[in-house]
């Protein structure tokens, strides 16, 4: 059945007739050697001569009316559509070279717009593109073998090269030794598809008798060993294993020189001609290898003396510089042999060497001489040198040998006592971290303390250990007749016992620490001593407390729980039984109003009830997300109605949103019954200060919190008063339900229990600072429940260099929080203990924006003086008390208690800025 395109050409005319004023000239395009063909103006063909057809394989009648676009796959993507479709474009003709891959062939193709298609004439040049490749191939290879630095890179490239360029699609190197030839895991091998592998995985380990097969031709003769299709050629050992990977045709080309065998192995899944396997190319190969081979085997021998000799061997010019450098140099320097090369010989030599060494290397001196070398880790080693000059080149060969073997075994000895002190270092440092330290005390000798001992008791290092009489006066009067017996054990029985007490500390601190030792005993095994360790535990103890409290208040709170369980059946009881006399003694207003009396006892004992459960209840009732800061404000109208004129309250807290979950009624509750605490603390009158704040997270800046052990960024509200405080038996009964410092009747002691249950209901933890006299401190945490935006993007600090922060404190009396504050905001801490440390860090450290001191410690200073003259150089940031007398400014005063606003506005200048004092 004709198709419409069968039609549109037999209207044009007969089968391959030539267009228009072509005609005339078919017989003459019949009769050339190159092909011809004609296609109109959407490339089907319409003319095709006798070798054209031959070209394409295919006979005139099957090829006319075909698209040269569509018809013939091997055209498509390749050179020749892209110079098929710049003719349309530009009217103008176009020649292009390139492979034909379905016929294996090279053409050159010239293509002329007609008017009506294009003439197309192809040659093939196969021949001349081959001898070009091989060429271009046997220059690549040439240059890949000369160039290489060894046997094995060289092998490599050539390899990489033959499978890129021809039509071998994998090789590999094989070796040989003691009789037989085999392949090395490490050695190179090149493939083009993962199907190839499998090959390699059957050649590597395998030994081959060299005298045997394919192996012994080739080894005796020289001469490569072709297959052109390995399904006709039996002799190949691993032919099956080939044809499972795929190949057809393979080709050993043999290497011999001196006595030294190897073979390169190449394969391709074709069945390749010679011509196509560039025999005649790998022939000049084999020998070019050979030569190479044969050179560099004696370069190779020649260097492996060189690089294993263990003396120093090098080349340097007249000028001294350093050419070639063998490793037993590099070794001895302690520098990569590439820091060596091109570098001055003289620049490793002792300073009082320089000059005698010149003068020999300039002199080409015949007489050995001796020089001192400075290594790398600044040893200096004595070296013995011979050298000769080449009268060719004019390179100087030197030959050098280490003579300090006495030296550099006192070095060593010298380096041991260097690790000595670095494991010491180390040891300080760990001491340190664990907050220990270790002794040693010989009864009739030496006494020495660890660093971290000094630090613990606060002295100065470079004083004399405390003996054990000065030691005792560091012990807490408490403690001390236990520690006296127990050393009285020590020295009559021989025995130590691990003790825990406590230590007062040059500047009054009281730590509590943990002692263990050892006895130290003569080789009569007399006592002659003792060692051991000192830890303070005090932050242990602290956290310890804290749990117990924790679990104590844990345990009151369930008791109390079930109690008022109880007690609310009881009194549901009670009121139903009034309820019930009340109807019935309507009549009687004697009797009602007994039975009134009663039923107001029973709801006041109801509300005592319910403050005991609240203290019990593990979770809120009705938790909200809310901003404390909204919801303190809200509530200062009722707090401000316990003020007197003997009692003031005032309230801070910060610029931005601290969002948490808890239950707003219990807040409130809270909050009252604090500040109504306060102004009962104050009978002489005072302030109450309410704040908010932010509080980052970290337990360094949470210790002692009741509640939890360790929580995150949270939201603190403090409550501070001015009044008589509480002495330490008391704070820890503070939270006891029905515990009251109040006089009877003023009180009920279920106000701070109904504290610590909001704060527990809300997972906040709660903390107590109080001393006699002095007023009370009382902060809850609420965890965050949304992230607060601390800085804006243009205050986050981008180079943390200029950013520190001195802090002078002689106490951590709350600097842990300000630290964590500062921290956050992008500040680095550095702490020192007066204005005489000050002075020191301010001199040796740069970028430092303020320096923030305690008010007392400004004060109560001998050095006053110097104080104000250190404001004058530096921005120094005064801190003080909430209450005291001086007033607050806006640049140089900081007020406790802190929060994230306060210090932002204090530091607006060095955060945004970045300024250095």
């Amino acid at each position: 059945m004709a198709t419409g395109r069968d039609e549109e050409l037999s209207k044009k005319g007969p089968l391959g007739k030539l267009p228009g004023s072509a005609q005339e000239i078919g017989p003459i395009l019949d009769s050339i050697s190159d092909a011809f063909i004609f296609a109109d103006d959407n490339w089907y063909l319409t003319y095709v001569n006798e070798k054209a057809e031959i070209l394409f394989r295919h006979s005139r009648q099957d090829l006319i009316g075909k698209n040269l676009l569509q018809d013939f796959p091997g055209l498509l993507g390749t050179e020749f559509e892209t110079h098929y479709k710049r003719a349309k474009e530009t009217g103008k003709p176009s020649t292009v070279e390139a492979f034909y891959k379905p016929h294996n062939t090279w053409l050159e193709g010239r293509i002329y717009p007609r008017p009506e298609g294009f003439l197309i004439y192809y040659i093939d040049i196969t021949q001349r593109k081959r001898r070009e490749i091989t060429w271009a191939i046997s220059e690549s290879l040439l240059l890949d073998i000369s160039t290489s630095d060894n046997l094995s890179t060289a092998f490599e490239k050539a390899l990489r090269t033959l499978i890129k360029n021809t039509e071998w699609t994998y090789g590999q190197i094989w070796r040989s030794r003691e009789g037989t030839v085999y392949i090395n895991h490490g050695d190179p091998y090149v493939y083009s598809s993962e199907n190839q592998l499998s090959f390699r995985e059957d050649s590597v380990g395998k030994l081959f008798d060299i005298k045997q097969g394919i192996l012994k031709t080739v080894s005796e003769t020289g001469e490569l060993y072709f297959i052109p299709d390995l399904e006709k050629d039996h002799n190949l050992k691993r032919r099956e294993s080939a044809l499972a990977a795929g190949f057809r045709s393979w080709l050993g080309i043999p290497i011999v020189s001196n006595g030294r065998f190897y073979e390169i192995e190449l394969l391709s899944e074709n069945v390749l001609t010679e011509e196509a396997a560039h025999l005649d190319l790998l022939r000049v190969v084999s020998k070019r290898f050979a030569e190479i081979v044969s050179r560099r085997a004696a370069d190779e021998e020649r260097k492996a003396m060189i690089e294993l000799s263990s003396d120093i061997i090098l080349t340097i010019s007249s000028d001294c510089l350093i050419r070639k450098v063998n490793p037993a140099f590099s070794k001895l320097l302690g520098y990569e042999r590439k820091h060596l090369i091109n570098k001055n010989l003289l620049d490793f030599l002792h300073p009082e060497d320089v000059g005698m060494t010149k003068l020999n290397i300039s002199t080409v001196s015949k007489e050995k001489f001796e020089s001192r070398c400075i290594t790398k880790d600044g040893r200096v080693c004595y070296l013995f040198w011979n050298m000769v000059q080449s009268p060719d080149s004019g390179t100087i060969f030197c030959i050098g040998r280490d003579i300090t073997e006495d030296k550099l075994t006192l070095q060593k000895l010298e380096s041991a006592a260097e690790e000595l002190n670095r494991s010491k270092e180390q040891l300080q440092k760990a001491q340190k971290i664990a907050k220990m330290g270790s002794w040693t005390m010989e009864l009739e000798g030496e006494l020495s303390w660890s660093l971290g001992l000094y630090e613990m008791f606060e002295l100065d290092p470079k004083t004399p250990a405390p003996n054990f009489e000065e030691f005792i006066g560091f012990v807490h009067p408490d403690d001390r007749e236990r520690i006296l017996k127990n050393y009285e054990v020590f020295l009559l029985e021989g025995v130590f016992e691990e003790a825990e007490l406590r230590i007062v500390t040059r500047e009054g601190k009281e730590k509590f620490v943990m002692v263990k030792g050892e006895v130290i005993l003569s080789k009569q095994g007399k006592v002659i001593g003792s060692s051991g360790t000192m830890q303070d535990i005090t932050e242990e103890k602290e956290w310890n407390d804290s749990l117990r409290q924790l679990q104590k208040m844990e345990a009151v709170g369930q008791l109390a729980g079930g109690m008022a369980h109880d007690f609310n059946n009881l009194l549901n009881i009670i009121l139903a039984n009034l309820d019930l006399l009340e109807l019935h003694l309507r009549e009687t207003p004697e009797l009602l109003k007994r039975v009134f009396s009663a039923q107001d006892a029973v709801q006041r004992g109801a509300e005592l009830n319910r403050r005991l459960l609240s203290f019990s209840r593990k979770q809120a009732v009705n938790p909200e997300v809310a901003d404390v800061n909204h919801v303190i404000s809200d509530f200062l109208p009722i707090v401000s109605k316990i003020r007197n004129d003997m009692v003031s309250l005032e309230f801070c807290s910060e610029d931005f949103p601290l969002v948490c979950s808890f239950e707003k009624n219990g807040l409130e509750n809270a909050l009252l019954n604090l500040c109504l605490n306060a102004r009962d603390a104050m009978p002489k009158g005072g302030r109450i200060l309410i704040s908010v704040a932010f509080s980052p997270g970290g337990k360094e800046n949470h210790t002692a919190l009741l509640g939890a052990l360790e929580i995150g960024d949270a939201c603190v509200i403090s409550v501070r008063d001015e009044g008589v405080g509480m002495d330490p038996s008391t704070q820890e009964r503070v939270f006891e339900p029905f515990f009251t410092t109040k006089e009877t009747g003023k009180g009920t002691g279920l106000g701070m229990p109904m504290v610590y249950g909001f704060v527990k209901q809300s997972n906040g933890a709660i903390s107590v600072y109080s001393e006699p006299n002095k007023g009370t401190t009382i902060d809850i945490y609420l965890p965050l429940v949304r992230e607060p935006e601390l800085l804006t993007a243009d205050e986050i600090p981008l180079d943390r260099r200029y950013r520190k922060i001195l802090l002078v404190e002689k106490s951590l009396k709350g600097e842990n929080y300000l630290c964590a504050l500062l921290k956050r905001a992008g500040y680095e801490i550095l702490h020192a203990y007066d204005i005489y440390e000050s002075r020191a860090v301010l001199e040796s450290e740069t970028g430092i924006v303020a320096v923030f001191v305690d008010e007392e410690l400004c004060l109560n200073d001998p050095d006053s003086v110097g104080w104000e003259k250190l404001k004058s150089l530096y921005r120094v940031i005064t801190i003080s008390e909430w209450n005291a007398k001086t007033q607050e400014k806006s640049e140089n005063d900081l007020k406790r208690p802190y929060n994230w606003s306060k210090l932002r506005r204090l530091l607006g200048v060095s955060v945004l800025d970045r300024d250095t004092v």
